[in-house]
């Protein structure tokens, strides 16, 4: 049992199950099996009071397959206009990471979470970082979203992954219409 069985307690809205299993990276492969777990098991909603998890809902506003290519797009914007200041990669960043990160979430207080493209494990996992708000830096955050989401709820853990002035984070999953 993975701990997104924990939070199946509402309807979902189903993802793009095709799209889902069909989609490759450039490196070849597909989503990370906990993205996978998580989608099928949730859907569409807010993870953790917090976070609002892109999943492949075909060309809703709100899909996956929509909001990462924009905000990609305004990162690599960003970073370029930026000149790929190294300050703005501390304090887990590395000179070029920018260029191997895929958007998969935001935050209700601006922050991004991404995929590490460049170091896909062995599992097939991809590693997640967490930009600042507006960009301003990148940390670690978790192996795959199993550990971010178990980092959540843990009030030392938070603080490394998200910035110290973060306390733990209730776990919880709320499913969101999809409006248009």
């Amino acid at each position: 049992m993975s701990i997104f069985d924990q939070l199946k307690k509402h309807p979902i809205t189903q993802p793009d199950s095709a799209y889902l299993a069909a989609h490759r990276f450039p490196d070849g492969n597909g989503f990370p099996p906990s993205y996978i777990d998580f989608a099928t098991h949730l859907g569409w909603g807010k993870l953790c009071g917090l976070f609002l998890i892109y999943v492949p809902l075909g060309q809703h506003p709100d899909s996956w397959t929509v909001r990462s290519p924009w905000i990609k797009q305004a990162m690599d914007d960003f970073y370029e206009e930026m000149e790929h200041d190294p300050f703005l990669l501390e304090p887990d960043g590395y000179e070029g990471i920018e260029y191997s990160l895929i958007p998969f979430a935001m935050s209700e207080n601006g922050e991004y979470l991404v995929w590490n493209l460049a170091h896909r494990q062995p599992n097939n996992e991809l590693p997640i970082y967490i930009l600042a708000a507006r960009m301003g830096g990148i940390r670690y955050g978790a192996p795959d979203l199993y550990h971010f989401v178990e980092g959540c709820k843990n009030s030392e853990a938070i603080k490394t992954m998200l910035g110290p002035s973060y306390t733990k984070l209730p776990l919880t999953f709320e499913p969101l219409l999809l409006a248009l």
